[in-house]
């Protein structure tokens, strides 16, 4: 009996972790997918905004079942809401409108790039060193970004893919300017508390931008319904419980490894799913990009602690987003 017992808590001290951290993998990297067949029924931000209630019923519940209460100055509510504006609102505007014009693929082979970026933007405005190998891995990785937004290497400013794959660059950008906001709030508050909020307040934020789109409601099929739900539920809110879990079981440096592998979910996914294809062009950028992040990861990890960390996820990651 004992022995049966040890063995459980082996499974689960050992396994678990893992488990968890490769369902949140998988669900961040199809997050990409499930946004294009809902596309398909419900206009861009609409789709950003039910994702929203729906994740934010589930975080506030997983708050009040763990408690994670604090009080919160007013200046950092002002934080938060201008974290929700750019990392929920703007993000995803621009995220969801870029994938009606590019493929999830290009969506998530750039939306990679994010953490190479954050280090770029921490050094010019808080003086964060760089070394010979980060400066080679931020080089590297803008030009994989160059390689994955370009069709064929060369810049067509006429393509739509291409558009789309700009409005994906804006969308990293509004991530990284929602990580320099964020700075600090996951020192003095619960993690999760934070993201809950967040995600509170971009709900209201989020209606002067849906209401050119409320006449274009209608009821949507079972799929989409699901999908949405699937977006909701486990790409805003389980995903990110599960890489919590295992940032406190196996540390900042495995789990930054295995969310490099994001992409590669997502490009899989997409060829199987929905058929897309990418160039060899493509291919050699984002294997610049994911180098450059493990690279990086590997000299970042004993610097950083868990809450530095998680913000660098993509919320699709999310994570994140998200």
């Amino acid at each position: 009996m004992t022995s049966l017992k040890s063995l459980k808590n082996n499974l689960k001290t050992k396994y678990l972790p893992f488990v968890l951290l490769i369902l949140a993998v998988i669900f961040w990297g199809c997050s990409f997918i499930s946004t294009k067949i809902v596309l398909k029924e419900v206009p861009p931000i609409s789709i950003a905004f039910f994702r929203q209630i729906i994740a934010s019923t589930v975080l506030f519940a997983w708050v009040s079942a763990t408690r994670s209460f604090a009080r919160i100055g007013l200046r950092d509510l002002g934080l938060i809401a201008l974290g929700g504006l750019f990392g929920i609102v703007l993000y995803f505007i621009f995220e969801n409108t870029a994938l009606l014009h590019t493929t999830a693929s290009n969506a998530s082979m750039i939306s990679a790039a994010v953490p190479i970026f954050t280090l770029l933007t921490e050094s010019l405005f808080y003086k964060m060193k760089i070394s010979r190998r980060m400066l080679c891995c931020i080089i590297s990785s803008i030009i994989g970004v160059y390689l994955v937004i370009s069709i064929n290497g060369k810049l067509d400013f006429s393509s739509r893919t291409f558009f789309g794959n700009m409005l994906e660059v804006c969308a990293m950008a509004s991530w990284v300017i929602f990580v320099m906001i964020n700075k600090g709030l996951g020192d003095r508050y619960p993690g999760v508390l934070v993201t809950a909020l967040q995600t509170f307040v971009s709900i209201f934020l989020f209606i002067p931008f849906i209401l050119p789109e409320v006449n274009q409601w209608r009821p949507i099929s079972a799929v989409a319904g699901l999908h949405l739900m699937l977006l909701g539920v486990f790409c805003s809110a389980c995903a990110y419980f599960f890489y919590l879990h295992a940032v406190k079981s196996l540390g900042a440096a495995k789990t930054s490894a295995f969310v490099n592998l994001i992409p590669v979910v997502s490009v899989t996914s997409g060829f199987f799913v929905l058929g897309e294809r990418i160039t060899a062009v493509q291919v050699v950028g984002t294997m610049l990009i994911i180098g450059s992040l493990f690279l990086m990861n590997r000299d970042q990890a004993s610097k950083q602690t868990v809450q530095q960390k998680e913000q660098f996820i993509t919320p699709s990651q999310e994570t994140t987003p998200q």
